[in-house]
Order: structure tokens, then sequence, then C-alpha cells
């Protein structure tokens, strides 16, 4: 099956500007980080399986990952029974409109347990994820090789996040996908 798209790629010379960490690194559990957290996205193969130990913490749960770890296939599947799966496409380096209002839709909604589980790579929708965020929740993202990075909501981040939206550059991309996927 083919599909078409839209996305915001992420223009090379920008691409150091996305690296650093926008807040606060943490590495193991993160437990000790979402008190006062009602709704966490987390982005990433890694740091969605730390998110899973946070069911009790948190009213709401959205993980986002592509079922790979540093471009090599994950090892072992998530027990995310109970949670919905929605399956999208998303390119490396970019962020497809499709995730965007998903995410957003999502964020909006109390009490969502969720997988968004990526054909593609997952590498900058925490960019969107942050751009959503509204009060009580917060987004961890992964970063390979270091531990994870936690944002919590607040005027200035989302803000932050809505503008370097802006400066990511248009795409239309079309990508076949494989017929066994379930949507």
């Amino acid at each position: 099956m083919r599909v078409e798209y839209l996305s915001l790629g992420l223009p090379e010379a920008r691409r150091e500007d996305y690296s650093s960490p926008w807040g606060p690194v943490v590495v193991g559990s993160l437990e000790g980080y979402v008190s006062g957290v009602k709704g966490l996205v987390c982005v990433g193969d890694v740091v969605s399986r730390y998110c899973l130990d946070l069911l009790d913490h948190v009213e709401s749960l959205i993980l986002v990952y592509d079922r790979i770890t540093r471009r090599v296939e994950a090892r072992g599947e998530l027990d995310v029974r109970g949670f919905e799966r929605i399956v999208l496409v998303n390119e490396r380096s970019t962020v497809s409109l499709e995730v965007y209002r998903v995410l957003c839709n999502l964020i909006g909604l109390n009490k969502v347990r969720v997988v968004l589980e990526v054909v593609g790579e997952e590498d900058m929708i925490a960019l969107p994820a942050i751009a959503c965020l509204k009060s009580g929740w917060a987004v961890v993202y992964g970063i390979p090789g270091v531990g994870a990075c936690i944002i919590r909501y607040s005027n200035l981040n989302t803000r932050i996040a809505q503008t370097r939206y802006l400066q990511l550059k248009p795409r239309s991309s079309s990508q076949t996908l494989n017929p066994k996927l379930s949507f």
C-alpha cells in the first residue's frame, strides 16, 4: 500500500540547534521526576520501557516508538496490553503533519493509554509533543547512550517548541507500507 503524506523536515543547517537536551537529563528510573504530572508522552523505545513503570503514577500515558534502538531492531515486545495502538508514518528528521495532529488530539484527552508505533523514525516527535503540552503534562525523550530528558509543561517550553516547529521546511513524501501492519 502506497501512502502520501506531508511533513516538516529539519534543515541540515539547523541540526545542531536541535541536538542539546531541553531540560534535566535522567539516567535510570523516572519515578522521582514525575510527581505532579498527570499525563506523560514518552518518545523512544528505551524511554517507553521506563515509562511503563509509571502506570500507577500518571493518569495518561502516550508511548511513541519505532521498535528500533540505536538503529537496530529493539529486543522483546513492550507489554502494552490495555493500550490503544495507532500506527503512523514518520521519516527520519521530520515530523509528519498526521503525527502532530494525532499527538495534539491525544494530549487534549483525559485518561489516555496509547501507543503510537512509528513506521520510519521517531527522532523528531518530541518537538510536537512539547508544542502541544498542556498543564499537568510532560514529555520524556531518549538521548541515545546518555539517558532521558524530561520537559514539563510551561508556556515558555511550548512557545519554544512551536517556534522551532515553524523553522522546519515542508516536504511531501510517499512510502510503501507493509500491508500486514494493522491500523
